[in-house]
């Protein structure tokens, strides 16, 4: 014990630790002040200013010695003859009296006048000496701590937080180097920056940046064609498709200042913050051209004007305003390019989006088959996989993943792998961290009961069979089912219609899907004459799909080839105006009408197909419940038997069929 006290003892105290921390702050705050003589006035005359202030306040205050006694008191006092001498305080309303045996005290003023006369006589009469003292010094000082003082310090205080705020000033709320927004000095490449090398599956796109790398290099050779270099350039596609990363290769493959900033970070509840920050972000980017301004989620400033109701967006407004000041401002020989991304371009100004300020649109997709291949190629590159995985065969389980997602696959397999002590990761690991990205980690204490499992096992079973009856011609079929339950699912059928990423569709393609979505709501009711509340979200799922055929694709007979609701209405809470009053009730119920007629024409379709195929369904349902899950060359064998559509009867099929190719 007697060693750990000077330890202890050593260590700084909590108190010291917050004196240093506030001495830290308050360093921090007046060092750059400093170094602007006017600033530098303001806060000595504010710190003077204050110091005075509270002087006088202590000598404007009523203030008297000895010990207080009650009015009363002070009148026995007086008419016992025991006072010698009084002095009558006028401005603090006070009497002091001392007494023959040299002791003092004072009473104030009573708020009655006579009383105070009343005590004056008993004292001359009492033989005691009476003087009044004016206290002349007092009004004076009580103007100065009342009115001068505090205007003098209240306009040195507006001054000196007026420029702090101000844009170019000494680093105050408005300044761009006081937020979050990150800035690179030009040639300032660390070790470990990105460049076009760390970017995959988005090939378009990096042939568009390169162009902006190219002319903040060498602007002189557009200029000498008379190539006017564009402005702006705005990546747009879903959540995690890497538009961040292709600015941060863009910046790492030029020798370019570099400066990033998110869209809410202008945006504040002081009235002209916005507008000041896009100032000052501008000005300090021409200073050091060329540069790169990086905008991320640039709808949090950019969303279209006059889209809200009352004053409320008025600060987002301005700043708005104070960008397509700034972005048309610059010609294009200042070496400034503007770089921007979000995932919502239909909610932007059209302003932003006009030639000569986001000259150029780069779509940033999710990747196709070959694009997953090699992002799965690239985040692999330095974790030990194991010779017999097969990544191409993992980029086709993925389809419709994002690179984040895909990032997300690898890095899942790879905890797998160390969670079970092995040294490599294997193919049966990555296929499970992609159910796992999917749907979350099986749940294993979860246990259902034997009914349940026949349930689940029914449903994923139909979905299997229905794909690879609807599917086949195109060469597809179900990939894995299982009846693991994985976060908010009881069971998951990764079933694709087809292998390859299709960009068009035609209406028997999404008949085919709804049909299989349907699959297995058939199943239930074909075993059981009821369906459970598995179906919940292949309902959701085929409502939507049905309805976006209806009202976005044209595929209904009755509504004809147009687009029910407007586009391009002001956005609010989520629907067009326009939107909301364009569709009359006629209309509305005539959509309801064909969404339930699609619907259950595929539910229909999906019971003759499972009809005629049910001795495979109940195959894979023993299997199912015997071994959980199946997939590969097993679930493949078990689904050869399954007579495909095309070859059913006549009157068993229901909708269009495929064009023979």
């Amino acid at each position: 014990m007697s060693r750990d006290k000077p330890a202890l003892a050593s260590r700084p105290s909590a108190f010291s630790r917050v004196v240093g921390s506030l001495g830290t702050l308050l360093g921090g705050l007046v060092r750059p002040l400093l170094k602007d003589r006017f600033s530098a006035f303001l806060l000595v005359a504010s710190v003077a200013l204050t110091v005075l202030f509270f002087s006088l306040l202590g000598g404007t205050q009523p203030s008297s010695s000895g010990r207080e006694i009650p009015f009363s008191t002070m009148l026995q006092y007086s008419e016992a003859k025991s006072i010698v001498r009084a002095t009558m305080l006028d401005q603090d309303s006070r009497v002091v009296a001392d007494t023959s045996g040299g002791a003092e005290f004072w009473a104030a003023y009573p708020e009655s006048d006579a009383q105070t006369t009343a005590l004056m006589t008993s004292l001359r009469e009492n033989g005691a000496v009476v003087t009044v003292d004016q206290q002349a010094g007092k009004p004076a000082k009580a103007i100065l701590v009342q009115f001068l003082v505090p205007i003098l310090l209240l306009v040195c205080l507006f001054a000196l937080f007026t420029r702090i705020g101000a844009d170019g000033g000494a680093g105050g709320i408005a300044s761009f180097s006081n937020f979050k927004g990150k800035g690179r000095k030009r040639g300032a490449k660390s070790a470990n920056s990105i460049t076009f090398a760390n970017v995959a599956g988005a090939g378009e796109a990096v042939v568009e940046l390169r162009e902006i790398r190219d002319y903040l290099e060498d602007p002189s050779k557009y200029l000498a064609l008379g190539a006017a270099p564009p402005k702006g350039v705005l990546l747009v596609g879903p959540p995690g498709t890497g538009k961040t990363l292709l600015a941060k290769a863009t910046a790492g493959e030029a020798d370019a200042a570099f400066f990033s900033v998110s869209g809410a970070e202008f945006v504040e509840s002081l009235v002209g913050v916005g507008a000041a920050r896009v100032r000052d972000l501008f000005a300090k980017a021409r200073k050091m051209a060329p540069a790169i301004i990086f905008i991320d989620e640039v709808d949090a400033a950019g969303r279209k004007r006059g889209a809200g109701i009352g004053q409320g967006n008025d600060e987002r407004e301005q700043t708005l305003n104070q960008l397509l000041v700034e972005m048309d401002g610059f010609g294009g020989d200042s070496g400034l390019v503007v770089m921007a991304a979000t995932n919502r371009p239909d909610i932007l100004d059209p302003a932003l989006l006009r030639p000569g300020r986001f000259d150029r649109q780069v779509v940033v997709d999710t990747p196709d088959v070959h694009g997953r291949y090699e992002i799965l190629q690239l985040h692999a590159r330095k974790k030990p996989i194991d010779p017999s995985a097969d990544l191409m065969e993992v980029a086709k389980l993925c389809p419709g993943f994002s690179g984040a997602e895909l990032a997300n696959v690898v890095n899942e397999a790879a905890l797998l792998t160390v969670r079970e002590g092995r040294e490599t990761i294997d193919q049966a690991t990555l296929e499970e961290s992609i159910d796992r990205v999917v749907a979350g980690p099986a749940k294993k204490s979860h246990v259902l009961s034997v009914r349940e499992r026949q349930v689940i096992a029914i449903h994923e079973s139909s979905h299997a069979v229905v794909a690879r009856a609807v599917g086949q011609s195109t060469g597809s079929g179900a990939q894995k089912i299982s009846i693991v339950a994985r976060g908010r699912t009881l069971g998951t059928s990764a079933s694709q219609l087809v292998d390859k990423d299709v960009t068009v569709m035609q209406e028997h393609d999404l008949q085919r899907q709804l049909c299989a979505i349907l699959a297995g709501a058939a199943g239930e009711k074909v075993q059981f004459g009821v369906v459970s509340t598995a179906v919940n979200d292949d309902l959701h799922a085929a409502t939507n799909l049905a309805r976006s055929m209806v009202t976005s694709f044209g595929m209904s007979a009755k509504l004809g080839m147009v687009t029910i609701g407007e586009q391009g209405g002001e956005v609010f809470l989520g629907a067009s105006l326009q939107e909301l009053g364009s569709v009359g009730p006629a209309t509305l119920d005539l959509i309801d009408n064909e969404v339930e007629r699609i619907v259950a024409e595929a539910l229909e379709r999906a019971t003759v197909i499972l009809q005629a195929n049910w001795s495979a369904v109940r195959e894979i349902t023993q299997v199912l419940l015997d071994h959980e899950t199946v997939s590969g060359l097993a679930l493949e064998a078990l689904l050869t038997p399954v007579t495909l559509e095309s070859d059913l009867p006549v009157n068993g099929r229901r909708s269009v069929q495929p064009p023979v190719e």
